[in-house]
């Protein structure tokens, strides 16, 4: 009857240890998972030229200033298609200065250089 007794005891222990161990790696699994499965978002947007102050601006994304993509030239009188994922950084790449970051709002939207020059 003890030993009955202490095999039940012992089933029900390992039984504890192997539930919980298994509920941490799927919670582990789930967390990691839905960072992958969540992209940041492509967001597409136009940048125009200074106009009549008549600066050229060499125009870089990325995560950070001189990182991602560098460099497209926007002359004063041009408006130029671009794209980056939000959370990323529009930089001037001459002058080293950020321009604007990207959020889902600048879905469409222009930015005028003028406006920052």
């Amino acid at each position: 009857m003890k030993r009955i007794v202490y095999f039940g005891a012992a089933a029900l222990f390992i039984g504890t240890l192997l539930t919980s161990f298994t509920y941490d790696l799927d919670a582990t699994g789930s967390s990691e998972k839905a960072a992958i499965d969540s992209p940041k978002g492509r967001i597409s947007f136009r940048i125009r030229g200074t106009g009549s102050k008549n600066i050229s601006v060499k125009i870089g994304i990325g995560s950070k200033i001189g990182y991602g993509s560098c460099c497209s030239t926007v002359s004063p009188n041009s408006t130029a298609g671009f794209s980056g994922e939000i959370g990323d950084v529009v930089y001037d790449s001459e002058r080293k200065r950020v321009i604007t970051k990207i959020y889902s709002g600048l879905e469409g939207q222009t930015i005028e250089l003028k406006d920052y020059y």
